[in-house]
């Protein structure tokens, strides 16, 4: 991607931007305890911002160092003109790009569509353990999707004209119950739906069918499954299969929506993943 000048969305007390040619990188935290990075991928529609809100802090105040990357169109990253085009592969190279500019071993945190660009990255040895959120599995959506419309139809209407299209002037009521759970104040609900942007039709269509990808189990590296109790966007069943094909611990969590990083609960997601990482990753 060709170099461009990014100012990422951010408070006093958020994250600083690190370089990274075109693409948002934003980083908290120092390694004095620990020498790898906690490297947060983002899913559909959403950006850096989303990990900006609580678990990069909650993480940094922990002792980790962390980053937060936006895929090319997402975010302040550049690339927004040419969105629909990009592949899952382009958010991989970005994800390979971050790594690199990292300069030592991470932990990949992914949700939704960056689980699954999470599984895609296995097989390289920088990567030292992996924290799968609400993840789109290697099965692929398409499974996923027919449940949804037939169980949910109003529901999954919300979700096909949320990643690219104008509502209508629609109140999504649906999607805020699918992403948020009944604890999160309204206002705070509103703007974070308010903040999610087109999602490119080419990735989108790529995830809905089976994706090769390599088993950490057999790669040695220790991973963790995080499904929410009432999500009906991902089948409980497939992040089962999932936890099992990586040999990863599997916890499901209750009154967390979707978009459980910006849920109410988010600090029992960030001590459960805490506990993982003292446990797990050298």
């Amino acid at each position: 991607m060709a170099p461009s000048e990014v100012i990422p969305f951010r408070r006093r007390d958020q994250p600083v931007p690190a370089p990274v040619p075109g693409l948002e990188l934003l980083r908290a935290g120092t390694a004095d305890r620990h020498p790898a990075t906690v490297l947060f991928l983002h899913g559909a529609a959403g950006g850096a911002w989303m990990w900006a809100e609580h678990l990069m802090g909650a993480l940094a105040a922990a002792g980790w160092r962390t980053a937060a990357l936006s895929f090319r169109g997402h975010g302040a990253s550049a690339g927004r003109e040419a969105l629909h085009g990009l592949g899952l592969l382009d958010y991989v190279l970005d994800a390979r790009q971050a790594i690199a500019a990292l300069g030592g071993p991470v932990v990949l945190v992914g949700h939704s569509l960056g689980g699954l660009v999470a599984q895609m990255l296995l097989g390289d040895p920088r990567i030292r353990g992996m924290v799968l959120l609400a993840t789109v599995t290697p099965e692929g959506l398409a499974g996923a999707n027919w449940r949804l419309a037939l169980t949910d139809p109003a529901l999954w209407q919300e979700v096909a004209r949320m990643p690219w299209a104008d509502a209508g002037g629609a109140v999504p009521v649906r999607l805020r119950s699918a992403l948020f759970s009944a604890q999160l104040p309204d206002h705070l609900a509103w703007g974070y739906i308010a903040r999610l942007q087109p999602e490119s039709l080419r990735a989108l269509a790529e995830a809905q069918w089976p994706r090769p990808v390599a088993s950490a189990r057999l790669l040695g590296v220790p991973g963790l499954v995080v499904g929410a109790a009432d999500d009906p966007l991902v089948p409980s069943d497939a992040l089962l299969r999932t936890a099992w094909l990586h040999g990863a611990e599997h916890v499901t969590m209750d009154r967390l929506g979707h978009a459980m990083m910006l849920d109410a609960g988010w600090p029992r997601l960030a001590e459960t993943i805490l506990r993982f990482l003292a446990a797990r990753v050298p």
